[in-house]
């Protein structure tokens, strides 16, 4: 799977909004509606954490990693219907996201449960429910001292 730079870069390569738009055609779960998204990141750095901003909700900015910068070991089974919904081929990559909340205790978590599979060739996402995984929505990351 491609990294979360990897697609940003492609994401935001494109002089036109509409061809650096990602669609999620299902929406994201529980939220049908919101389909359009434009990958942002710092430019200047190199950083883990991306800005998914919707085109449909402007006021809805999703903060986005890559979940195996959490947890190394994490994978994501492609069904069939999941790589044809995507137009993903067998040997083509995808790139793959996780939200993440910061909680108002502080507290930082990560949704490792509906992850966020991209076809960085189509701009095409499917948000995912690992049902039998054993993942968390709330996967605990991190906390932010206070000053």
């Amino acid at each position: 799977m491609l990294s979360p730079a990897a697609i940003a870069d492609q994401s935001l390569a494109p002089a036109s909004a509409a061809s650096a738009t990602l669609a999620f055609p299902d929406g994201l779960v529980g939220c049908q509606d919101w389909k359009n998204f434009v990958l942002l990141t710092e430019d200047e750095e190199d950083l883990p954490v991306a800005c998914l901003q919707s085109l449909d909700q402007p006021l809805v900015r999703l903060l986005v990693t890559d979940p195996r910068l959490i947890d190394a070991t994490y994978t994501v089974p492609l069904s069939d219907d999941d790589r044809a919904s995507l137009d993903v081929g067998p040997a083509e990559d995808t790139a793959l996201y996780c939200t993440l909340t910061i909680g108002a205790d502080g507290f930082i978590t990560a949704n490792l449960l509906g992850p966020l599979v991209i076809n960085p060739r189509t701009r095409r996402g499917r948000q995912l429910v690992l049902t039998d995984s054993g993942y968390s929505a709330r996967h605990p990351v991190a906390q932010l001292q206070g000053e």
